[in-house]
């Protein structure tokens, strides 16, 4: 990860909304407000409550810092400067952490080789569950991937699916439940 960006943390408290939706509702709201988001990672918090906090990267920073009090207007936030101060340090040393937004020059609409994905994305490493991965693996991203920060890299974890491809283990849809989370929209600011 590039230290010349900025980076911001913010812990979106004890609020119902899944995370999903905290996701979608800060992408849309950093585009109204014309910031291109570099990164945008989220961490799961275990002292105290349990919640999710996240941290993100721009290169405007006026910009990323007027995102942040809109969030911060609207989630009240638990985790103290501290906290927040080493989150923004772990995503820095990629040591914890789970990628939404990150550097990415590759179609994920669709499937695309292991190989390529690694070339064309600030991903590390692919990590097959239960095998090696093989040289010539064609994940199939359904623009959804979400690796992790591990090692000081980061990590998308993969397991086989129909027909010899490889999926991402974590998907936007992994199966119906009770109904209506797909339908809400993301949060306006």
């Amino acid at each position: 990860m590039s230290r010349s960006k900025s980076w911001v943390a913010f812990d979106s408290g004890l609020t119902p909304v899944s995370r999903k939706h905290l996701e979608d509702t800060i992408v849309n709201h950093a585009a109204k407000l014309g910031v291109k988001l570099d990164w945008l990672v989220s961490h799961q918090l275990t002292s105290g409550a349990r919640r999710v906090a996240f941290t993100f990267a721009a290169s405007d920073e006026k910009k990323l810092n007027k995102l942040l009090a809109d969030l911060n207007g609207h989630f009240p936030s638990f985790a103290g400067d501290a906290e927040l101060s080493d989150l923004v340090e772990i995503s820095n040393s990629k040591t914890s952490g789970r990628a939404v937004v990150m550097p990415l020059n590759v179609d994920i609409s669709a499937t695309v080789q292991a190989e390529a994905l690694i070339k064309n994305s600030a991903i590390d490493s692919i990590v097959a569950v239960g095998e090696q991965l093989p040289p010539n693996a064609e994940i199939q991203i359904n623009n959804f991937v979400r690796p992790i920060f591990q090692g000081g890299k980061l990590e998308l974890y993969v397991e086989r699916v129909a027909g010899g491809f490889f999926a991402p283990v974590e998907r936007e849809s992994p199966h119906e439940c009770c109904g209506g989370h797909d339908d809400e929209a993301p949060i306006s600011l």
